[in-house]
């Protein structure tokens, strides 16, 4: 077959061009240049593509500046806002947490119970202060579920009742003779006794005073001198109950041999706030088998505002006091016991400072 001498010429034509395009490749990676069109002051548009190339890319990093630059105005100016429902609590491992009106501050009261009674829970000072100047810290008052803005509100005054003092006098009741119905009863306040006779269903009152005893059989009477130049606030009752004869003769174990005794008792019934009998052996040897009372003024004081010290009472004395009705049971400078009526709960009272000791007169 023959081939055209065009299309040779053709297939050549299309090879050299093909070298040379391999050989600009090679030696010039870059590329050809474009050359701009000159004349007139008008640009190429190679020219205006690289213009608006670069001002597309001033553009972008203006823009990306402003960005940045507003970033940080942001964290400058930012603040945290903290809702009104936020409380900060002392002594508590996160500086910040959730109101939560059954927790208890340090002093000892609910969150709750503050912002009841419009105090800032954040303050320890509220437990010891006295809203409502009633004589009872806040403190007090939330202890005993009273109103602390509200003086009519308050915890029994009785509470706020110490000892002022405790006068330390003991009187001895004792059993020293007996004769066809009749009983010598002695009373024995320091040094000197007082002896009275007695027969069964006899009354008789005692007022024990600061240097001696009286013995008295008439109640007008003994109300008479109740607190007058005696100086006794109560006095005693006392009825002759009873007597138990028990005498014979009892073997003696250390020496063996049968001695003659006499263990007779008389019975007398107290008849004040501490009623009840009081069982008194005879004496024996010239030594006494009968009973110690407490007959020392006793002296208490109220810390609530206006009121102060009350008394003197006795063990066995009624008193009133904030609607109530307190008998006194027990007392030392330590504590004096009462009683509440008609409840009868038992109230404590503490010494107001420390415990002051009165010696009896002789």
């Amino acid at each position: 077959m023959k081939i055209s001498p065009w299309l040779m010429g053709g297939a050549g034509a299309l090879f050299l061009v093909g070298l040379v395009g391999l050989a600009l490749g090679v030696l010039m990676p870059g590329g050809i240049e474009p050359v701009e069109a000159p004349g007139g002051g008008g640009k190429s548009a190679v020219a205006e593509f690289k213009q608006k190339a670069a001002l597309s890319t001033a553009a972008l990093a203006k823009k990306s500046e402003k960005k940045d630059l507003a970033v940080v105005e942001w964290k400058e100016k930012h603040r945290v806002f903290v809702s009104r429902s936020i409380v900060f609590l002392p002594k508590e491992n996160e500086p910040v947490q959730a109101l939560n009106k059954e927790q208890i501050t340090e002093d000892g009261i609910k969150v709750g119970w503050k912002l009841d009674y419009g105090f800032d829970p954040e303050k320890s000072e509220v437990a010891d202060q006295d809203a409502d100047q009633d004589g009872f810290t806040n403190k007090e008052e939330y202890d005993k579920k009273t109103d602390p803005t509200d003086s009519a509100s308050s915890p029994s005054k009785w509470v706020k009742v110490k000892i002022a003092s405790v006068e330390v006098a003991k009187l001895l009741i004792g059993f020293s003779g007996k004769s066809e119905g009749r009983y010598t009863v002695r009373f024995k306040l320091g040094a000197k006794p007082k002896d009275v006779d007695v027969v069964m269903g006899d009354k008789i009152w005692v007022l024990a005073g600061n240097k001696a005893v009286d013995i008295l059989k008439s109640e007008e009477e003994a109300k008479a001198k109740v607190g007058g130049t005696n100086s006794c606030p109560h006095a005693i009752p006392l009825m002759v109950k009873e007597y138990k004869d028990d005498k014979g003769k009892k073997m003696d174990e250390t020496t063996k041999t049968e001695n003659d005794y006499d263990d007779s008792m008389i019975v007398l019934e107290r008849m004040d706030e501490m009623a009840g009998p009081i069982q008194i052996l005879l004496d024996k040897n010239g030594k006494s088998r009968g009973v110690e009372l407490s007959v020392g003024d006793i002296r208490l004081i109220s810390l609530v505002p206006g009121e102060g010290e009350m008394g003197p009472y006795r063990v066995g004395q009624s008193f009133p006091y904030a609607g109530k009705v307190f008998v006194v049971t027990e007392a030392t400078p330590l504590k004096v016991s009462l009683r509440m009526m008609p409840e009868g709960e038992s109230v404590s009272i503490l010494p107001n400072t420390a415990p002051t000791l009165l010696p009896k007169t002789p």
